[in-house]
């Protein structure tokens, strides 16, 4: 039980997060019993230039809300990552069937209603330190309500790898496992960058080694602060930007992604939700805590193994950034791959019943996606 607990129980740092990086004593070995779980929307270019981009990150959404509706039910904490199309969850053994169970579901409803093909598939952590990968863990708070898991090692990149290659089909289990995504939303419309003439900048920069990764993250989220500002100067979302959506495909989508099947009932509840949602959010002190605590609990800053962000700031600034990382290339450091949009795009998962939510964003037109895509056009072979 006490590696069930072991996230759980890691101690959260205070400290800002390029010190904690420097300090690899700060993390801990993530027990070998543990697994890696990743899925991924396969072909997601071709998803985002259908202008399927949102349907992507939903999809992508509902993978960790599944797992987190399982874990949450047993108590039990786990780490996890938004890569805008897809997720990578660690969860312990006692979990890896449940989770897998319905996350197969959630790959069939996909591709049953959304016309793209969700890869799931997982590897244990102890098969990836039999093959000398690295995976070591800590927590940040990265503000007065938000705490965050920091990974420092390749094993993340090495399961994802090894599953893109493998292409295995995972059989449902026979136990009869469901897949729940209550709590899952897309209810807000594209969001402009807190300054008029700013941008989003979506960003994946990896260190060429794995033991250079403490001193290179450190010292590039060092660059962010001194360019763009500290890590709330730069976030994209702020309350003033936040308007709920109006578009009733993209509420039928959300409610065939939770329900898998077209429910006018959850429809016309989705509908009331915002209805209401628009007052309550304009009119209540209630509504307006709940605004100012939405872009504290955005994921707006990951490190999984490479640093993945999206950001907001000048095009000066980010043509002055981009140098830098040129330069960090060039002498062999890092690889790193970007995308630059007008808005931002927010999912989320909320739970009425102890006010936990946590949102993802995203750049606009398939921030990670793109970046993604112009990260490996540069990684060396």
């Amino acid at each position: 039980m006490a590696d069930v607990d072991f996230y759980k129980n890691l101690y959260v740092y205070y400290d800002a997060v390029h010190d904690v990086l420097a300090d690899e004593s700060l993390f801990e070995i993530v027990p070998e019993s543990w697994h890696i779980i990743v899925t991924d929307v396969q072909n997601s270019s071709a998803a985002v230039a259908a202008g399927k981009h949102q349907l992507v990150n939903l999809a992508a959404t509902g993978c960790i809300v599944a797992c987190l509706n399982i874990s949450r039910e047993r108590e039990i904490s786990i780490p996890f990552f938004f890569g805008g199309d897809g997720a990578t969850i660690m969860v312990p053994e006692p979990l890896l069937d449940e989770c897998l169970h319905a996350l197969v579901l959630h790959q069939q409803n996909c591709k049953d209603n959304f016309d793209f093909f969700l890869r799931v598939d997982s590897r244990p952590l102890k098969e990836l330190y039999n093959q000398g990968a690295v995976l070591k863990i800590t927590k940040v708070r990265l503000n007065e309500l938000h705490v965050s898991p920091i990974v420092l090692g390749d094993a993340l990149q090495i399961a994802e790898t090894s599953i893109k290659k493998d292409n295995r089909e995972i059989q449902l289990s026979s136990f009869p496992f469901n897949l729940n995504l209550n709590g899952m939303e897309c209810k807000w419309d594209k969001i402009e960058p807190p300054q008029t003439n700013n941008e989003i900048l979506t960003l994946i920069i990896n260190a060429t080694k794995t033991e250079w990764q403490s001193d290179i993250y450190s010292n590039v989220l060092r660059l962010l602060d001194e360019i763009y500002g500290e890590y709330g100067m730069r976030h994209p979302i702020i309350p003033e930007r936040l308007n709920m959506v109006d578009n009733l495909k993209q509420l039928k989508d959300e409610v065939l992604m939770k329900f898998s099947s077209m429910s006018w009932l959850e429809m016309t509840k989705s509908i009331m939700r915002i209805l209401i949602g628009k007052f309550y959010l304009k009119n209540s002190k209630e509504g307006q805590r709940y605004l100012n605590e939405l872009s504290l609990h955005t994921e707006s800053l990951m490190i999984d193994g490479s640093i993945n962000t999206v950001i907001t700031g000048s095009s000066i600034q980010r043509e002055k950034l981009l140098k830098k990382l040129e330069q960090l290339k060039e002498s062999g450091q890092i690889t790193f791959g970007y995308h630059v949009s007008n808005t931002s795009v927010l999912s989320c998962f909320v739970t009425a019943l102890d006010d936990y939510h946590v949102h993802f964003v995203d750049g606009d037109q398939g921030g990670y996606t793109k970046a993604a895509q112009i990260f490996k056009s540069k990684k060396p072979n």
